[in-house]
């Protein structure tokens, strides 16, 4: 009962996919690449024809994102001298 209230109480953000490249610095063709079916892991997308939206509140958005996180070490500036 309680996820049913938490899922009505979600308003999402929608925003195309050339307003989510500009948000993330990324090339368009690459976003386009990244929510078609094809692909391993795809963008969760809302498709209204042939509109593609995304929903920035969406947790599965975050995940998505959180996926490609690559965990590295970071040079120290007296390493890079």
């Amino acid at each position: 009962m309680k996820s049913e209230i938490q899922e009505a109480a979600h308003v999402p953000q929608l925003v195309s996919l050339e307003e989510l490249a500009e948000r993330w610095h990324l090339p368009l063709t690459w976003l386009r690449e990244a929510c078609r079916s094809r692909c391993a892991d795809p963008l969760p997308v809302y498709r209204c024809g042939r509109y593609v939206r995304v929903d920035l509140n969406d947790s599965a958005l975050a995940q998505w994102l959180n996926r490609r996180r690559v965990a590295g070490r970071m040079k120290s500036a007296a390493s890079l001298s």
